[in-house]
């Protein structure tokens, strides 16, 4: 799949809802923040993964060699430009030379290039949520974008969060090709790409799974089931990056 085109047709939806929801708007999957603060964060990210992929440093980038966004308008703008330098670097860069990432495995411009594709559209979907908008994750996308979070993004994030989450998760599409089981043991978040009965199972269309496992839409999403126990259900939330 090409992920950067991507980002680039991602990161140009999630501009155009941040523009219609206006600045002030909440981001109601992380409390406290606005479209003001999507935009910067998301443009931060994206500013980061340049200089990674360019230069292929073996630790992060200072946070001095980044200016903070404007908080006006003019911050859409910017978000354009940066939007496009990125997704320039990710097309020009080798995907196999080597760069720094936080989680110490596939040290690789490659890396860089799935992460900021789904980076990107679970924050287009923040800002089209922010805008009143339903958002719809392309299948393929989505489908990536789960596996990204349970095999790559989870056992890094888990023994951080410290939660405790004790059982497995069997996640399902029903629209096309995509089931994982993940289990949680010790702070610890194994995942294999198999059909296997878990104490919870969620089962839906590709794009609702894919909100649902990134904390970006709850049970009531329309053709989503949630199966099992759900006190233990309920815990995902606390164990998502």
């Amino acid at each position: 799949m090409d992920h950067i085109a991507d980002v680039e047709r991602e990161g140009t939806a999630l501009l155009d809802a941040a523009r219609a929801a206006g600045l002030d708007a909440p981001i109601a999957a992380c409390p406290g923040w606005d479209v003001s603060r999507l935009v910067g964060h998301t443009g931060k990210v994206l500013e980061r993964t340049t200089v990674l992929v360019r230069e292929g440093p073996s630790a992060p980038p200072d946070n001095d060699r980044f200016v903070r966004f404007p908080a006006d308008e003019s911050a859409f703008d910017r978000f354009a430009a940066v939007l496009d330098e990125t997704v320039t670097a990710l097309r020009e860069c080798d995907p196999a030379a080597s760069t720094w990432n936080f989680t110490g495995t596939d040290l690789t411009n490659g890396f860089w290039r799935r992460r900021m594709a789904n980076e990107v559209a679970v924050h287009r979907a923040d800002a089209e949520l922010a805008a009143g908008r339903v958002p719809v994750v392309d299948p393929e996308r989505a489908v990536d974008g789960i596996d990204e979070l349970l095999v790559v993004m989870l056992p890094f994030s888990a023994p951080l969060k410290g939660t405790g989450l004790t059982g497995s998760f069997h996640l399902h599409c029903t629209d096309t090709d995509g089931e994982w089981l993940t289990v949680f043991a010790d702070v610890h978040a194994t995942t294999t790409r198999e059909h296997a009965k878990g104490d919870v199972a969620v089962r839906g269309p590709a794009s609702a799974l894919f909100l649902w496992a990134w904390n970006r839409t709850g049970p009531g999403t329309e053709g989503l089931e949630i199966l099992g126990d759900q006190a233990l259900a309920e815990g995902w939330a606390g164990i998502v990056p």
